[in-house]
């Protein structure tokens, strides 16, 4: 899988895109691979949600998961495929988003992982 070099890495396998004023957020392809087939996501529709904590979970078949706010923010689109094929997060976990968040701040991108970072992050 490629690493795309437009986007930011969190440590917890999060991807973020900018997006105008906000962010569209996905799960990395390491991650998906971890979690194994994907089969349901769950995001807290329309809530705010601080740094660090669950903005919703995502279940697989040998496992759950919460995915973790990489900011303070607020959930202000979901991905409505992913409600109803959530297992296309396998195929391309960079093509398929899961939401689009607004930050309470402006994030500052050296508070996360360039592509190489990210690389470096995961390498076994």
């Amino acid at each position: 899988m490629t690493y795309p070099d437009n986007i930011i890495y969190s440590k917890d396998h999060i991807w973020l895109k900018p997006n105008g004023d906000s962010y569209i957020l996905g799960i990395t392809d390491f991650a998906q691979d971890l979690l194994g087939d994907i089969v349901y996501v769950e995001i807290n529709k329309n809530s705010e949600f601080k740094k660090n904590q669950a903005l919703g979970s995502i279940e697989s078949v040998k496992t759950a998961s919460d995915i973790i706010a990489p900011e303070n923010g607020k959930i202000i689109l979901i991905n409505p495929e992913i409600e109803s094929a959530p297992e296309k997060i396998n195929e391309d976990p960079f093509k398929i988003w899961i939401c689009h968040v607004e930050f309470m701040s402006e994030v500052e991108e050296n508070d996360f992982l360039s592509k190489d970072k990210y690389l470096d992050l995961i390498k076994t």
